[in-house]
């Protein structure tokens, strides 16, 4: 099977005059990579996996110019079959070639894809002896360049109450985003929300007691999981008393490192009490206040 691969549009395969123009490409965008029109993928026979035509991006070539790459007609890329054990993550990736004034599409494992020229253009989870693409989970990845919110993931009214005292005996109970693409050089906002957290279950405490409460922010990299997440931006607040709901909002503002790769990474917010404050964290228990109760999210804010 030939490997899918195009023409870069604007970049002639000639080093002096395709790196200038790759250099205007580059600066128009303001040195931003990402989607412009977003995937549509289908699994097809075997490992195949079928790019339906339409795309078009701004990939970064290993120049520090940025290329146009698309396609306008389908095209046929293999995936890898699935381990032995557990599951992987994989991704099409879109490589440039800009000497050759070419892109080319094909499976890399993450470790593989990171700090790669060019862009990811659609994320496949391989599970324990999947042989087929249609045992895959293909996730296209969404247009990205011209969008600010990159993830907006919620949660609806829970009852179901639970006692976490710190942000590692705190996970699944919280909010988490999709997976998100972190480009070097970009700001990002993790913003978590909880419009209706309780402490419930306990009695009147004595004068003096902590009823401490604490809410966070914590990452981790795609395939990662969730216990590892690592805290990132925490802040104490109080509850007002049992049964009393606290509206609560945290921020996380980072700037990815100029100087670091491309990564997939999940954000994930939660919300636990102080060791010595008695009762319970209800997350939401008032089905009149709408279907989000938490919420996360991910907001690309440049460069």
């Amino acid at each position: 099977m030939t490997t899918p691969q195009g023409k870069l549009a604007y970049g002639q395969p000639e080093n002096y005059d395709a790196a200038d123009d790759r250099a205007v490409i580059t600066a128009v965008t303001g040195g931003r990579i990402g989607l412009v029109r977003p995937v549509s993928v289908v699994a097809g026979a075997g490992l195949q996996v079928l790019i339906r035509a339409g795309w078009v991006g701004v990939a970064t070539c290993d120049d520090l110019t940025s290329a146009v790459v698309g396609s306008r007609q389908d095209e046929v890329v293999t995936v890898n079959p699935g381990p032995a054990s557990g599951s992987r993550q994989d991704v099409i990736w879109c490589d440039t070639l800009p000497d050759e004034g070419r892109w080319e599409l094909r499976t890399l494992t993450l470790a593989q894809a990171a700090g790669r020229s060019g862009i990811p253009l659609v994320r496949v989870t391989a599970g324990q002896n999947a042989n087929l693409a249609t045992q895959m989970d293909l996730v296209p990845v969404d247009a990205a360049i011209d969008r600010r919110l990159l993830s907006h993931t919620a949660m609806g009214a829970n009852f179901n109450d639970y006692n976490a005292t710190s942000w590692a005996t705190a996970v699944g109970r919280g909010v988490e985003s999709i997976p998100c693409w972190i480009e070097p050089g970009q700001w990002y906002r993790i913003s978590y929300h909880c419009s209706a957290v309780s402490l419930v279950g306990g009695t009147r405490p004595p004068l003096g007691t902590q009823l401490e409460g604490v809410i966070g922010i914590g990452e981790r990299n795609e395939g990662q999981a969730a216990a590892l997440s690592q805290l990132r931006r925490g802040g104490v607040f109080a509850w007002p008393y049992y049964t009393v709901p606290n509206v609560l909002h945290h921020e996380y503002i980072f700037r990815h490192s100029i100087g670091s790769v491309g990564i997939w990474r999940v954000f994930d917010g939660r919300v636990w009490k102080h060791p010595t404050t008695p009762g319970s964290i209800r997350p939401g228990g008032y089905t009149d206040l709408g279907p989000q109760l938490q919420w996360l999210d991910v907001e690309d804010i440049g460069s």
